[in-house]
């Protein structure tokens, strides 16, 4: 983590409260770092093997500071530029970049990092993210004076002077947001692929990414793509190991995240013991009882469970030596996990998930978070893509007229209801329930939001969607800060760029070469995995699910005797009170029915929306006091 303020005109401040170990921080060091018109530094946490030389580097002659929060996976193709490359740290590699070449060395750039650049002689500063967004950075102006932190949340609240959150960021976990906002208003992230210029006061921020331009390459071949995306899979995993860290990685029965696990082992095959950790839980039955086992009194809500998937995750790590850690979590360790929304986000089964890896010894943790939107993609636009390029021949064997019924089902579906932006019954009706506690005024969704992640007419509008929907980024900037609070690091090989430029050059006919449902991965995973998982269709794991819907049951009950004291937080003005008091009224006078779910979000939601506010207002976490 890193932050700073600067300013050409004085001596910067940093605030106190960006210096010190905020909530949860416990056990990083702050490193400052100062010059006559910049003050800041970097928070190590002491379970990462890094050094002071991982963040900064400052060049003497020509007054230049780097500060890096991240990593460079592309030293190689720098070395005739600065230098001995391999033996440079990767702030050096970029600050000797910067001196050659300017600001638009960082296009060129494979990595996940947020780095600051100090120019003291030039009196001037430069901010760069990431192409994807894999790390956050976000920044604030206060007259001359620039601030910026890898975490959002800490700078929102150190700049909030009394104020509580910002409603429209709080309100984002009941309909769909703006997901680029943040607590403060103050406060604004930079936008992954851009970079931010600030001189004399005056700032411009600079896009250096511009995926809107890849077009698609038509001499692409079948074989030669599926043996391109291989190499290019491998090498996204290659490039993010690193043999200073303990590595493990997700497991499931997913596609995404079995290949990654896969690639990670092979990699890390110097190291013993190689945990996959799963969000399944470590001790829960898959026969029709487990709601009884998260301390439920209901039937279990799938009756006797479709399948369990710790069986399908059990026979990947056993096929290629990864020790499985199922996830122990149980009722009270949930309702906890609640009330610590400022620090989990609402990723209350990763937060197990990283204090299981912390007791493993394990600091570096691959996830296949972000394969959905571009590798693995089943985007329905790929049969809009078919008729708008005319490959008929293609389309009418995918959606067969001899069955009218179907035919007729998926061009509504897939063509005519994106087009009109129509949703489906079923995603309006979640659209009301999720928003059902909320004030009238707040019950709408984003429209741009909306749009960005359902409405898609062709395939690379579905993958510039997901890009700039920003749910991608921002999964990821909360797993960066709390796994950092643990001394754990991320990778997320399917958020190579070379991937997503990659997917986005492909033709939506090459997708189509077999029958298979989220095609390329189980074509590339033949040798990889076993059948049973490379062939398994489902996306759900019956017993997450399951347990999940116990612990937000079970989690609900409890939290609904503290509901009418929620009223008086001054930050939940934009609940609904008396709807939901009137809901738990009935529910606690023995009504049930088919929307007991929805209130039991509702409740829990609401409850850690209390839990946030009131450790964003306290100044307990500025003085670096847990909560």
């Amino acid at each position: 983590m890193i932050t700073g303020s600067f300013s050409a005109s004085h001596i910067p401040c940093l605030p106190d409260s960006l210096s010190r170990p905020a909530s949860g921080y416990g056990d990083t060091l702050f490193h400052p770092v100062s010059s006559p018109c910049f003050s800041g530094g970097f928070h190590l946490h002491r379970r990462l093997p890094l050094t002071e030389e991982d963040f900064y580097w400052t060049h003497e002659a020509s007054g230049v500071t780097v500060l890096l929060s991240g990593f460079i996976y592309s030293r190689h193709e720098f070395s005739k530029i600065a230098g001995a490359a391999e033996r440079v740290s990767d702030p050096e590699l970029i600050g000797r970049l910067f001196l050659e070449e300017g600001p638009v060395f960082v296009s060129r750039l494979n990595g996940d990092f947020a780095f600051a650049i100090i120019d003291q002689k030039n009196r001037e500063a430069w901010l760069f993210r990431d192409h994807v967004g894999i790390r956050p950075f976000a920044f604030a102006l206060a007259g001359e004076t620039l601030l910026f932190s890898t975490d959002f949340v800490l700078l929102s609240s150190s700049l909030c002077e009394g104020e509580g959150a910002d409603t429209a960021y709080l309100t984002g976990q009941f309909r769909y947001i703006d997901y680029r906002t943040t607590p403060c208003r103050k406060v604004k992230k930079l936008l992954p692929g851009h970079y931010l210029h600030f001189r004399d006061g005056i700032h411009r921020v600079i896009r250096f990414w511009e995926p809107r331009k890849i077009r698609q390459d038509k001499s692409l071949t079948h074989d030669r793509m599926l043996s391109e995306l291989k190499t290019l899979l491998r090498d996204a995993v290659r490039i993010r190991c690193d043999g200073r860290f303990t590595g493990g990685a997700h497991v499931s029965s997913g596609l995404d995240s079995s290949v990654v696990a896969v690639l990670a082992r092979q990699e890390c095959a110097g190291q013993d013991d190689f945990c996959g950790f799963s969000w399944s839980p470590e001790s829960y039955p898959a026969d029709g009882s487990g709601s009884l086992l998260a301390g439920g009194t209901e039937s279990n809500s799938y009756g006797r469970l479709a399948y369990d998937e710790r069986q399908l995750v059990e026979r990947l790590c056993a096929q290629h030596g990864i020790l499985p850690r199922f996830l122990k979590l149980d009722t009270e360790g949930f309702r906890e996990a609640v009330s610590r929304f400022y620090i989990n986000h609402g990723f209350f089964w990763e937060e197990a998930v990283l204090r299981q890896a912390a007791a493993e010894g394990v600091n570096l943790l691959f996830s296949g978070w972000g394969g959905d939107e571009f590798v693995s993609t089943a985007a329905p636009s790929i049969e809009a893509d078919l008729l708008c390029e005319c490959r008929l021949r293609l389309f009418f064997r995918r959606n067969e007229l001899r069955r009218p019924a179907r035919f007729l089902k998926n061009v509504v579906r897939y063509i005519v209801m994106p087009a009109l932006c129509i949703h489906e019954r079923g995603t309006a009706k979640s659209f009301r329930d999720d928003a059902r506690y909320l004030r009238t005024e707040w019950q709408k969704s984003d429209r741009r939001a909306v749009r960005q992640f359902y409405f898609h007419t062709s395939r690379r509008g579905h993958h510039l969607g997901m890009l700039e929907f920003y749910h991608l980024q921002d999964r990821c900037e909360n797993w960066f800060t709390m796994g950092y609070r643990h001394g754990v690091e991320y990778r997320y090989p399917l958020l190579d760029r070379r991937i997503i430029e990659f997917m986005m050059k492909i033709p939506s006919e090459l997708l189509c070469a077999t029958d298979y449902f989220r095609p390329l991965l189980r074509e590339a995973g033949v040798e990889l995995l076993p059948d049973e998982v490379r062939l398994n269709m489902s996306k759900v794991d019956p017993v997450y699910q399951d347990q999940m819907t116990g612990f937000f049951r079970d989690a609900a009950v409890a939290f609904m005797e503290e509901a009418e004291e929620w009223r008086g937080n001054p930050d939940l003005g934009f609940i609904d009170f008396d709807r939901l008091l009137t809901d738990i009224e009935m529910y606690q006078g023995g009504v049930r029915t088919e929307d007991d779910e929805r209130l039991f979000r509702g409740v829990v939601w609401i409850k850690a929306m209390d839990s946030f506010t009131k450790a964003y207002r306290s100044e307990q976490i500025r003085e670096g006091v847990d909560v």
